[in-house]
């Protein structure tokens, strides 16, 4: 990405409004929410490279923050580090995943929480059932907010903490290990998964998305392992197909 296109990307009007919005915001957290939203609405192109100085010129901080900033997103999964062999700096890149990549995380993110739900299914005493759906509600609120242009991203959080929940209430510590091994690239991928429905601008499959945490939620709670499974492999494939579809439409657009 060239600096031109970061200009356009990132903006000093934002932050300004953030720390006209929130006077005691730390000019960091600020940095991080700006560059944060452009990754995840996609003004920042995947595989677009970051430049520290750049950033820092364009928004009129300090590279400080910028570093900050930019360490936050790599544990975050959201910005890749690579340090060349030979060379003492840095180079810092949006991150991105090939379709062939994107269709095996999705295996192995059945195979994982569609194993989890069985699981609490089957032992649901164990499973705070109201926290699953306080995050399912949160989820349904935050895709509507999106789809309605009340946000300028999808907020995919609550989809994930929804996952990250039921994985974790299932008490298999080696399920957990899977998760966790895999867990910044499944969060980048929610991401991805909620932006590309939205793309398509269909409410009924943002609906669809909602229902389907109903559906397995209520297996769990009338302790159904089967049904429950099945209800969580059917949304992890329906969030699969959807992704890849939407990730080529929205490379066509950008032809």
């Amino acid at each position: 990405m060239s600096t031109a296109s970061i200009q356009e990307a990132l903006s000093s009007a934002r932050l300004e409004q953030l720390q006209k919005d929130n006077p005691f915001i730390h000019i960091t957290d600020a940095v991080y929410e700006i560059l944060e939203e452009a990754i995840l609405s996609s003004r920042l192109d995947p595989g677009a490279k970051l430049r520290i100085n750049t950033i820092a010129d364009t928004l009129g901080v300090s590279g400080t923050p910028v570093r900050e900033a930019m360490e936050r997103l790599i544990l975050r999964g959201l910005v890749v580090e690579r340090i060349d062999p030979g060379r003492k700096y840095r180079s810092y890149t949006v991150f991105d995943i090939e379709d062939a990549d994107i269709e095996q995380l999705f295996v192995a993110r059945k195979s994982i929480d569609a194993t989890a739900a069985y699981i609490c299914a089957q032992k649901n005493w164990r499973v705070d059932i109201e926290k699953l759906e306080y995050h399912a509600a949160r989820f349904q609120t935050a895709m509507t907010d999106y789809v309605n242009g009340r946000t300028s991203y999808p907020d995919a959080q609550a989809d994930r903490q929804l996952h990250v929940e039921l994985v974790n209430a299932a008490g298999n510590r080696y399920l957990s290990e899977m998760y966790r091994s895999i867990e910044k690239k499944l969060n980048y991928l929610a991401v991805r998964t909620c932006e590309f429905l939205a793309l398509a601008q269909t409410r009924d499959d943002m609906r669809l998305l909602c229902n389907q945490h109903d559906a397995v939620i209520n297996a769990i709670r009338m302790g159904f392992p089967q049904l429950a499974q099945t209800a969580m492999a059917e949304h992890v494939d329906f969030c699969e197909e959807n992704c890849l579809n939407y990730r080529n439409i929205a490379k066509l657009r950008k032809q």
